[in-house]
Formats: structure tokens, C-alpha cells, sequence
């Protein structure tokens, strides 16, 4: 295994999670299990529609924390960006491709899933209906309003994160001829004038409200616990008092019912920088506990997240059709709809997005080494 983290150099790894978390030799575990708790979180908070059906609408949601996870989710994705392209050299086309190939692949495969149900039996869509271009534009990742939401949601609803995620990548990505901290700068500037530019000209535009939303500085704090992690080491004094603050705005955020919105960012985003600072620091001087369940999860998480909402439909129909819902109660019924996404997406991990990954770097790699011949030594 090649000690600069390049993953032209390395053998095939089992997931393309892994691949991108290596570094100098060595995966940060610590990741692995952070995409654990966002994604459970993301599941929990999505549990709360279904329940509420369940309920016939008496439920009231009471999880409204579980959006942190969303937010830990781009405060990851913030740190992996600068921690793997860090001192390494790169190219626009060969960054892009390899971001998008991650994302992409199984998102399509979901969103046509998707039309099929509502071509096929619509009745059990309620909030979805066909319109060309929103179809068209959540396939390419451009936000555009819902048909029945009126929001900018895409045709498989949780890809608004993608959507995020793929203007973050293309932002990053045109700024790799900028050295590491230059590039963390000038990203960050440019995702908080968004945010600036939404407060001072609030539904002027669709793409400005929805870029400039306060959930893109997660993606800054991630980029900044990063460069701190890349920079130094911390003392244990400094780890335990982030930690106590980060636990302290978490349970502010839970007292106050933060959910989403605006103000999420000054929760559950400095939460979750937090408690990602936390993890890498003390992995990085004490190293972090082994347990090969969680790194599978960890793995499986991008499943989960692109596949959980059939689950809890199909569950929650299996729930009421068996009358089983009073028997279980709310929280019987979180654990089941959580068990059950999960066990969802290990198996659409397995058996769709491990072999794609792989098929895609063995498409990849060919094609790299024609390029290095093609240079020369």
C-alpha cells in the first residue's frame, strides 16, 4: 500500500468509503463510525412522518435532533475533502469523476426506482408526481422546485444533501491548483458569502435560497477541524473542553426543539464539528477502538441513506396492515424502522453499491495507467 494516500497507487479496497479515508497508510476508524451515528439519526428523524401517519396524525414529533445527523454528514464531508487532498496532487476531471462516481451511480439507480413505483402503483406516493424537468434536474443534481412541495426538493427527496454536495464538490474541486489552506480559505469565503448574500436578498432566487442555506457552513466547520487536525496536535484539556461545549450547544439545541431551518447550523453544526474534532483528535495521538461491525456500517451508510425512506414505507405499511403499531408502541416502532433501514442497506450495499464500486475502479484504473504512460517518467 502506497504511503501518500493516492488511490491510483493502492490495491482495491472494500469500500470506496475506505478509499477515500486513507491516509499516509492508515484509515481513520473514527469516521467509520461517526457516518454510523448520521446516518441512524437521519433515520430516526425520517421515522417521525410515518409514525405520525400511524397515529393518524396524533403523534407529535419529539426527534427533531435527529436532523444532526444531516449536518454531521456534511461536516464530514467537509473534512475528507481536505484531508485527502492534502498535499496531493490532483486534476479537476479526475476529482470530479471519482466524487461523482461515489454519489451518482446508486442515487440514479434509487430515483428510477422511484419513477417506477409512481408509474406503476402512484397511490403509494402521496407527495410525488411527474414533471420532465424536476425529474431531469434532480438526476444532474441542480435544485428545483417540488411539483407538490413547492421547495426545492429533488424527485428522491433526501438528494437535496446531494445536491449540496455536488456544488461543494464542483467549489473544491476548480480550487485544487490552491495550496491546502489557501483552498480552505477561499472555499469557505465563498460558501459564507453565499449565506450573507441569502439574508440580504431573501427570495430573490430559488438557487441563492437554496445554496445559501446556513447548512453550508457544516461543510466549512468540517474543513476547518481538518486543517486543525492536519496542523497540530491537541492537548487533552483542549479535547475535553471542546467536547463539554459541543455537548452543551447539542443540549441547548434539544431544549430549544431545534430542528431545521437557519438556526441549524449554530446547533447541530457546531455540535457535530465538535464531536468530529473529538473523535479524529483522539485517534490521531491515542488511536481509536477496533470493531469491525461499525466500519461495516460505516460502509453501508451511503445505502442507508439513499434507500432508508422505501424501508420505513414498506415497514410502516406491514405495521398497519398487521395491526402490530399498539402492540409496539413509539419507540418499539423506532427500533423496528431502524433495524429495518439498516438491514436494507447492508443488503443494498452488498449487493449493488460494493460490486458498482469496484466495476467503476477496475474501469478507472486502465484508463490511469494509460495516462501515466502516456506522460512519461
Amino acid at each position: 500500500m502506497s504511503t501518500d494516500g493516492s488511490a491510483e497507487s493502492r490495491p482495491a479496497i472494500d469500500s470506496p468509503e475506505r478509499i477515500e479515508l486513507v491516509h499516509v497508510g492508515r484509515t481513520l476508524q473514527s469516521l467509520q463510525h461517526l457516518r454510523v451515528v448520521a446516518a441512524s439519526l437521519i433515520v430516526l428523524y425520517h421515522t417521525e412522518l410515518q409514525i405520525t401517519r400511524l397515529t393518524d396524525g396524533i403523534h407529535q414529533h419529539s426527534l427533531g435532533f435527529g436532523a444532526a445527523g444531516t449536518d454531521l454528514f456534511f461536516a464530514i464531508g467537509g473534512f475528507v475533502l481536505v484531508y485527502t487532498s492534502h498535499n496531493r496532487k490532483d486534476t479537476l476531471g479526475a476529482f470530479l469523476y471519482r466524487r461523482f462516481a461515489r454519489i451518482a451511480p446508486l442515487y440514479w439507480l434509487f430515483t428510477f426506482l422511484m419513477l417506477g413505483i409512481l408509474l406503476v402503483a402512484p397511490s403509494y406516493l402521496l407527495t410525488t408526481k411527474g414533471d420532465f424537468w424536476h425529474f431531469l434536474l434532480s438526476l444532474v443534481f441542480i435544485p428545483y422546485p417540488h411539483p407538490v412541495l413547492g421547495i426545492d426538493r429533488p424527485f428522491l427527496f433526501p438528494g437535496w444533501v446531494l445536491n449540496h454536495f455536488a456544488f461543494f464538490y464542483l467549489l473544491f474541486g476548480s480550487l485544487l491548483f490552491l495550496t491546502s489552506g489557501k483552498r480552505v480559505f477561499a472555499v469557505s469565503a465563498v460558501l459564507c458569502a453565499l449565506v450573507v448574500l441569502k439574508a440580504l436578498f431573501r427570495d430573490q432566487s430559488h438557487l441563492l435560497n437554496f445554496y445559501g442555506a446556513t447548512v453550508a457552513l457544516d461543510f466549512v466547520l468540517g474543513m476547518i477541524v481538518a486543517w486543525i487536525f492536519l496542523a497540530r496536535n491537541e492537548t487533552p484539556w483542549i479535547i475535553a473542553a471542546v467536547f463539554l461545549v459541543g455537548v452543551s450547544i447539542f443540549a441547548t439545541g434539544v431544549l430549544q426543539n431545534v430542528s431545521e431551518g437557519a438556526e441549524r447550523a449554530l446547533f447541530w453544526g457546531l455540535a457535530d464539528a465538535a464531536l468530529l474534532f473529538v473523535c479524529v483528535s483522539i485517534e490521531k495521538q491515542w488511536g481509536w477502538p477496533e470493531c469491525r461491525l461499525l466500519s461495516k456500517l460505516g460502509d453501508a451508510s451511503y445505502s442507508v441513506f439513499v434507500s432508508h425512506l422505501f424501508a420505513l414505507a414498506l415497514v410502516a405499511s406491514i405495521l398497519r396492515g398487521l395491526r402490530l403499531f399498539p402492540t409496539l408502541g413509539v419507540p418499539g416502532a423506532r427500533i423496528v424502522f431502524l433495524g429495518a433501514a439498516w438491514a436494507l442497506g447492508m443488503v443494498v450495499y452488498a449487493a449493488i453499491e460494493r460490486p458498482l464500486m469496484r466495476c467503476i475502479d477496475r474501469q478507472r484504473r486502465p484508463r490511469m495507467a494509460r495516462m501515466i504512460v502516456a506522460k512519461g517518467p
